[in-house]
């Protein structure tokens, strides 16, 4: 039998729905560029609760009501371990917003302006997974055998 390694984070939206606005993470360090608050799921943690953690560690706010969006996935044959970003998203949140982390700035930006920004690679794709066109944004690695790794982004 094998066992498959899995590294699960997580990723939350959170809407303010009085101003249409999404809390948003400018990240300077990883995978910068503009982004939703979320992290790395704690060994035998919750994939909720380790949101809500998440995203109070890196806004400030805590949340609650999450309603599950789908998943972001790849395997990775070089390190022989497969990713899963679990995509979560709320309206309902309350506390006192953080201007930033170590991380990055942390604020709120329009719905419909967000891809007027320098997004982190790829988070545009799991905006539409966010809104509801599909429930899986998976990368394909199409050339095993070369560094120079062509991944196939699907849609499902």
């Amino acid at each position: 039998m094998n066992i498959e390694k899995v590294k699960m984070t997580n990723m939350c939206m959170i809407i303010n729905e009085k101003t249409n606005q999404v809390l948003v993470q400018d990240r300077i360090k990883s995978w910068s560029g503009i982004t939703f608050p979320g992290g790395k799921l704690e060994l035998g943690e919750a994939i909720v609760p380790s949101t809500i953690r998440e995203v109070q560690e890196e806004t400030g706010l805590t949340v609650s009501n999450l309603k599950f969006c789908g998943i972001k996935d790849w395997y990775d044959y070089k390190k022989e371990e497969r990713y899963i970003v679990f995509l979560l998203k709320t309206c309902n949140f309350s506390g006192t917003l953080i201007d930033k982390t170590y991380e990055g700035r942390v604020f709120w930006i329009d719905v419909d302006k967000i891809k007027d920004y320098k997004l982190s690679p790829d988070f545009e794709e799991m905006l539409d997974i966010f809104q509801g066109k599909g429930t899986e944004f998976f990368y394909e690695d199409l050339n095993l055998n070369d560094e120079n790794k062509r991944w196939l982004k699907k849609h499902y």
